[in-house]
C-alpha cells in the first residue's frame, strides 16, 4: 500500500448524533466530527467523486475515499485509502419486515428471517438492509441494477457476532468485496441502529474497521 497514509490503511468509521439537523446540515456535522477524529481543520476537508459517482475525500492524503450515511438522528462516515467504500446507518424501528423481505430481498433472506422470533425481525432486516446499502455505495452502483438482490451471507446465530475486519461478501462477481458490521453502541436507550461497512480493493480483505461512535 505505497504511498497510503498510515491513517488510511484501514477504515475508519466516524458515527455521530445529527438529531433536529437537515441533510446538508447533517453531512457538514457528520464531516467536522470526522475532521476532529483525525485531527485537521473542517475547511481542510473537501468532498468530490470520481467517474462513477463515488465520493473522494481531499485534505487526508492521496487516495483516500469516503462514504456517508445519515437519516432519522444519526450520521456515519467511512474513510479509508484501501480503495471504494460504502457505509450505511439506519435506526431500527417497527415495520412489516417479512412482507418487505419477500418483496425486496433474495427468496433465502426472506426465509432466514421467518426462521427469526418476531421481535427480532426488524433489526435482522436493517441488518441485511444496511449490508446491501454499503456494498453497493462502495460499488459505485447504490441499490440500483439489483442491488437489493444482492445476496448478504446469512449469519449462524442472531444477533451475529460483531466483524472488526472486513470480510470478502462471499459473491464470485466481485471478489474485491470485503463487509463488516461492527459493533454500534448508541447512547440513547430509545434509539437501536444497524451499521455495516464495505470496500471494493484488492488489499479490503482482512482489513481493520476503526469505529468510533
Amino acid at each position: 500500500m505505497n504511498g497510503i497514509a498510515p491513517s488510511l490503511c484501514h477504515v475508519t468509521v466516524v458515527v455521530t448524533a445529527t438529531a433536529g439537523l437537515r441533510d446538508a446540515q447533517a453531512r457538514g456535522a457528520a464531516l467536522a466530527r470526522t475532521a476532529m477524529e483525525f485531527g485537521v481543520a473542517p475547511r481542510a476537508l473537501r468532498v468530490r467523486h470520481d467517474g462513477m459517482r463515488r465520493p473522494l475525500l481531499d485534505g487526508l492524503g492521496p487516495g483516500a475515499r469516503i462514504s456517508i450515511s445519515h437519516g432519522r438522528g444519526l450520521a456515519a462516515v467511512a474513510v479509508t485509502g484501501l480503495g471504494p467504500v460504502g457505509v450505511d446507518i439506519e435506526a431500527v424501528r417497527p415495520l412489516p419486515a417479512l412482507r418487505l423481505a419477500r418483496r425486496w430481498f433474495v427468496p433465502e433472506e426472506a426465509a432466514w428471517l421467518r426462521t427469526l422470533p418476531e421481535r427480532h425481525r426488524p433489526a435482522a432486516y436493517f441488518w441485511l438492509w444496511t449490508h446491501k446499502e454499503a456494498m453497493g455505495k462502495a460499488l459505485g452502483t447504490g441499490l440500483a441494477r439489483g442491488g437489493l438482490l444482492r445476496p448478504v451471507p446469512l449469519p449462524d446465530r442472531w444477533p451475529p457476532p460483531a466483524r472488526t475486519r472486513l470480510r470478502w461478501d462471499g459473491t464470485p462477481s466481485v471478489p474485491a468485496l470485503a463487509v463488516a458490521a461492527p459493533t454500534l453502541t448508541v447512547a440513547s436507550p430509545d434509539v437501536s441502529a444497524s451499521l455495516a461497512v464495505a470496500a471494493a480493493g484488492a488489499d479490503a480483505e482482512g482489513a481493520f474497521v476503526d469505529l468510533r461512535a
